[in-house]
């Protein structure tokens, strides 16, 4: 075999092999300022594989193995190591594997999304406390307060807080605002429901469209919840704790969830013990 035969034929030998390693390549690992260590996905991911491949992510120092369709974007942790979680509404299951890509609006009105953040720089508490009580800034405005806010009649097992508007509009009044601004109607605001523990210390933060928005502007169609017509939707925002994982839980959803806040707040509890890996091997 002449010189130049025998090139082509071994670099025909090194092709698949060059291919192999390509596709082969070596996964990622990332460590955080917590010590946990995960592997990242590289290259281009497939959110419509079914069944859906586990993906990790850190949680402080706690790993965590997830399905992907689980992830916000059904891909996995973003470049940083951050992510969020989305459930359908009302079945508080996760979507089908790529039911999320292309985002529609009616997919995007019955999610639940859930924001899991590990606290150590400050006492768990404090992070919980901040949910309620206002910045420096904002401490002269009589919507940002529990004590400048109306107590209504407990519902769902919570108290609810409404704006009290005379007080608001008096503000804003006196820093010459006009009777046209924003700030001024009510609809502009959130209604507050806190959940205290049997001490009194505040476990439950939930913020959501005024019940001046009477409009959900929500439906159901065909047993999916979707959007129907007119300007925007009424949604909740639920800040809760849990406390064995110094972990603050931020959950957003369509306002008519607010009546199973029990049931959501249950159910991102026990996805972060399904999925921690630790816990995993403790059960066996």
């Amino acid at each position: 075999m002449n010189p130049i035969a025998k090139t082509v034929w071994a670099l025909s030998l090194l092709l698949p092999l060059a291919a192999c390693a390509k596709q082969e390549a070596p996964a990622k690992t990332m460590t955080n300022e917590q010590g946990c260590t995960r592997i990242r996905s590289i290259g281009p991911q497939d959110p419509y594989k079914d069944p859906p491949p586990l993906k990790q992510a850190c949680l402080g120092p706690h790993l965590l193995e997830i399905p992907q369709n689980y992830f916000y974007n059904q891909i996995g942790t973003e470049h940083d190591g951050s992510y969020a979680l989305a459930l359908e509404y009302p079945s508080l299951e996760p979507f089908k594997p790529g039911e999320r890509m292309g985002l529609t609006t009616d997919v995007s009105v019955r999610t639940i999304t859930i924001d899991y953040r590990y606290i150590d720089r400050i006492e768990l508490s404090e992070a919980m406390r901040r949910s309620y009580m206002p910045m420096d800034y904002k401490k002269d405005e009589p919507q940002e307060n529990l004590e400048t806010r109306i107590a209504g009649e407990k519902l769902y097992d919570l108290t609810p807080y409404f704006v009290n508007m005379d007080l608001v509009r008096a503000h804003y009044r006196s820093k010459n605002y006009n009777e046209d601004a924003r700030v001024m109607s009510p609809d502009r605001h959130t209604d507050w429901y806190i959940g205290k523990d049997d001490a009194g210390a505040v476990q439950t933060v939930i913020k959501c469209t005024s019940r001046e928005v009477t409009s959900s502007g929500v439906e159901y169609r065909d047993g999916k919840l979707v959007k129907s017509s007119g300007y925007g939707f009424a949604k909740c925002s639920h800040t809760f704790m849990i406390l064995p994982l110094s972990t603050l839980v931020l959950v957003d959803y369509p306002r008519e969830g607010l009546q199973h806040w029990k049931e959501i707040e249950r159910r991102a509890q026990d996805l972060l013990t399904k999925f921690n890996v630790e816990e995993r091997k403790e059960s066996h």
